[in-house]
């Protein structure tokens, strides 16, 4: 070997030798904008099915570049954490990691669990997080659940597919609210998944609705509101369980729910 080619492959070496820590010290930039990109979602300040700040203020707010941040980025959508829409921006997840979500979805599509099965675990998790939301309500969330409970008042009669429409996202997010109200954050993420799960298992539709009285529904959850104002946790609990109640029989075959009722499928609500 010539000494023109040996000073040639040393200085590629050198080059080489230059290069790792760099690349290691873009990775841990990276991985520490992660880190606080994860902090964000789970100490609730990037809830779930929320936009994410544009990339230069996010950039900003967590010191890095905006090449370090689209790392970080990449990794959290590759994980499934956030989701990138076309010409919208990037969106948050449920923290529900896909080896453990992925299984259930197909079976819950495929109707091997029962929708019961679902429905018995939401009310576990929310007859919890209405005691817990009662422990320390605020004012500011209180006014935003008067405000869904209003909001399905106005559209209670459920005439048009607008109204129906109205009325079912202000019901989600009274319980959404409430879920928030308990200050944890992993239940929030757990929430947000049960709600997306139920759903791919029940379409309640405007017809349904309307046969089961929506106007019992909405008593049902100004009877929360009112426990969770004043009445304390033990009241919040109750009511949710009554809640629950009222779902499980909307959920039943209509022959059971018509032994119930007496009165041909219709009930109160």
């Amino acid at each position: 070997m010539n000494i023109r080619m040996t000073k040639k492959l040393t200085a590629v070496a050198i080059k080489h030798r230059a290069a790792k820590p760099t690349v290691q010290l873009n990775q841990r930039r990276s991985d520490e904008a992660l880190r606080q990109i994860l902090d964000l979602i789970f100490q609730g300040k990037l809830l779930p099915g929320s936009r994410l700040p544009a990339e230069r203020e996010l950039a900003e707010l967590i010191g890095v570049s905006r090449n370090t941040l689209r790392d970080a980025l990449n990794k959290l959508e590759a994980r499934g954490y956030i989701e990138r829409r076309s010409k919208s921006g990037n969106y948050v997840c449920t923290a529900i990691p896909q080896s453990l979500s992925a299984p259930l979805e197909e079976i819950v599509e495929k109707d091997i669990v029962g929708l019961r099965d679902i429905v018995d675990i939401r009310k576990a998790l929310e007859t919890w997080a209405a005691r817990k939301a009662a422990e320390a309500p605020t004012a500011d969330l209180l006014k935003q659940l008067k405000n869904c409970v209003r909001t399905m008042r106005a559209n209670a009669e459920l005439r048009s597919d607008e109204q129906f429409a109205r009325y079912s996202e202000a019901d989600r997010r009274f319980h959404e609210i409430i879920a928030e109200m308990t200050g944890n954050p992993v239940y929030v993420h757990l929430f947000h998944y049960f709600t997306a799960l139920l759903s791919r298992s029940m379409t309640i539709t405007r017809e349904l609705m309307q046969e089961r009285f929506s106007e019992h529904n909405i008593k049902v959850h100004e009877n929360i509101l009112e426990a969770l104002s004043d009445a304390g946790p033990d009241a919040a609990e109750r009511t949710m369980k009554e809640h629950f109640q009222f779902v499980e029989e909307l959920i039943a075959p209509k022959p059971l729910r018509e032994a119930k009722t007496g009165r041909s499928g219709r009930g109160a609500k």
